[in-house]
């Protein structure tokens, strides 16, 4: 029964789906402390906007995001990976020189993912698609709104840190090995859990940029044969963002958002540049600890 990989992931999406209900519950518990009604995102994130609110509102983020994406995991493998699970979940040392190349190769990316995200942003989507994004986006910088030093360090944990480790728990610890472990090809189940993760935050037009970066990580994962190394790199990117956006005055105004386009020029150069380091570090990790395909 351990073995059967349908059996685990019914396992997995059930576990996940206790952990969500357990998160509303508490959502309801807070607002009748605080006399308060919450039925909707919307009003969660009008909370916010009041101010009032706004520490509770953080609270229950974090919270919520520590059950769903640490505890349910670790549920998880508390049932099926009991007496390994710091081997099952590769957390051992790495080559250093991954924590280098690694986030230049993301970075690198930045210029092909805005040029992408550029022209998805000119596409005509139904309303209702549209305001998917434009409610994400506006409920994370409701979440993110940053008025001194220490409204940005708690974001930097709330946003970089335990994200970081969060979904790089579920998603690459044990959705990628599970993937793994049924098909037998890596590429497979990194592509897979690359689109798993980037669904998972509910955005069209930044669909495939989090696709991408689903995809470093994964890769990360697999060519580093630890989880520290993608917990590092995307614990570093939502933090280098997090920063960004304490530094242009904790929000995003319109005529902050560019015009016009990346040249591609710009696009093919800084693409290159990744592909020579991803060949790189594959070459390291072959010659390092990558098990043989």
């Amino acid at each position: 029964m351990q073995n059967n990989f349908y059996f685990k992931i019914l396992s997995l999406i059930a576990i996940l789906i206790g952990g969500l209900l357990c998160s509303d519950l508490m959502l309801k518990a807070l607002a009748y402390l605080n006399g308060i009604t919450i039925s909707s995102e919307k009003e969660l994130i009008a909370l916010l906007i009041d101010g009032r609110h706004s520490a509770m509102v953080k609270g229950f983020v974090t919270t919520s995001h520590l059950l769903v994406f640490t505890i349910c995991p670790l549920i998880f493998l508390s049932i099926f990976y009991k007496h390994n699970i710091k081997t099952h979940l590769k957390l051992s040392h790495f080559n250093p020189v991954f924590m280098l190349l690694f986030p230049l190769a993301l970075f690198s990316l930045f210029p092909l993912i805005a040029y992408i995200t550029f022209y998805i942003d000119q596409i005509d989507f139904p309303d209702y698609m549209e305001n998917i994004d434009k409610d994400s986006i506006n409920g994370m910088l409701q979440l993110l709104k940053m008025d001194s030093l220490s409204d940005l360090l708690v974001n930097l944990f709330m946003v970089g840190l335990l994200p970081g480790i969060g979904e790089e728990l579920l998603f690459r610890g044990v959705i990628q090995n599970e993937l793994i472990a049924k098909f037998k090809k890596p590429h497979t189940a990194i592509w897979i859990t690359a689109i798993l993760f980037s669904a998972f935050h509910f955005q069209i037009a930044g669909f495939l940029p989090k696709m991408m970066i689903g995809l470093v990580l994964g890769y990360a994962y697999h060519l580093s044969g630890s989880l520290f190394l993608p917990i590092f790199i995307h614990a570093l990117n939502n933090s280098f963002a997090t920063v960004a956006l304490f530094f242009a005055g904790g929000k995003m105004e319109d005529e902050a958002i560019p015009r016009e386009n990346i040249p591609i020029a710009t696009v093919l150069l800084s693409t290159i540049i990744c592909g020579l380091l991803m060949y790189n570090i594959y070459t390291i990790a072959k010659k390092d600890i990558m098990p043989n395909e």
